[in-house]
């Protein structure tokens, strides 16, 4: 497992659900030495009504989480990737060469007798599920950012709510993919603070406009897929604290 892990909020078959995914290990997956996905489903007992987990069971679910990663990393033939949680159950998932590990997950459980589980395994060399199921989508990403940066406001005391001046950036490969964004912002009352020319093979363009950080989810997926659509990447906003 690598140390760089986050965790983004989604639908999952149409119910909230809620993924904690080792962000760090995509750089060298899939891993060849890991050709075959193992997972344990965990019946929680305390869910709140949505199906996520409720801060009841918090520290038992934290428990049993460390202690199961740790019985199946003692014999270096599996890895821990990742976990979903939704409709009451949290899944974990395990990249392997051990024919063996639905045992070891079955013991590792054995220190926790109140929980149903399920485990299974299957072939999964191209760790499709890594990649198709558990890695964040680039709107996901956009909402790890968002909720990083709010929580940073958050310790120094801002109030999210606060309407003021959010700074925006964005990049274009082209200057007509940089001159159709800025249409597409003036036409949403942005106000465009700095473009520049081509450097390199890149356009950039800088704006701003009065929102909340609250709701900077809704805000950054539309310029998201409006860069998107002109070839080019949002690239992230920032602004003043307001206490």
């Amino acid at each position: 497992m690598s140390d760089q892990w986050d965790f983004y909020r989604l639908l999952v078959d149409d119910m909230p659900a809620s993924i904690f995914v080792d962000l760090g290990i995509a750089s060298g997956a899939p891993l060849v030495q890991f050709p075959n996905l193992a997972f344990l489903s965990v019946r929680m007992q305390q869910p709140r009504p949505d199906g996520l987990s409720s801060q009841d069971e918090y520290e038992a679910l934290i428990a049993l989480e460390d202690g199961v990663s740790e019985s199946i990393g003692h014999s270096g033939r599996s890895i821990y990737v990742g976990r979903n949680t939704c409709g009451g159950h949290r899944d974990f998932y395990f990249y392997t060469d051990d024919s063996t590990i639905e045992a070891v997950l079955r013991n590792a459980m054995a220190k926790w007798p109140d929980y149903e589980f399920e485990t299974g395994t299957r072939a999964d060399a191209d760790w499709s599920v890594y990649w198709n199921f558990l890695y964040p989508s680039a709107e996901d990403f956009q909402r790890i950012s968002n909720r990083n940066l709010i929580d940073k406001l958050r310790e120094h005391g801002d109030q999210i709510e606060a309407p003021r001046k959010i700074d925006h950036f964005a990049i274009f490969k082209t200057q007509s993919g940089s001159d159709g964004f800025v249409s597409y912002l003036r036409s949403n009352g942005y106000n465009i603070s700095h473009t520049t020319g081509a450097s390199g093979e890149q356009f950039d363009v800088a704006f701003d406009r009065v929102d909340q950080p609250s709701r900077m989810d809704e805000v950054t997926i539309e310029l998201h897929g409006a860069a998107l659509g002109h070839n080019g990447e949002y690239d992230g906003w920032g602004c003043s604290i307001v206490k």
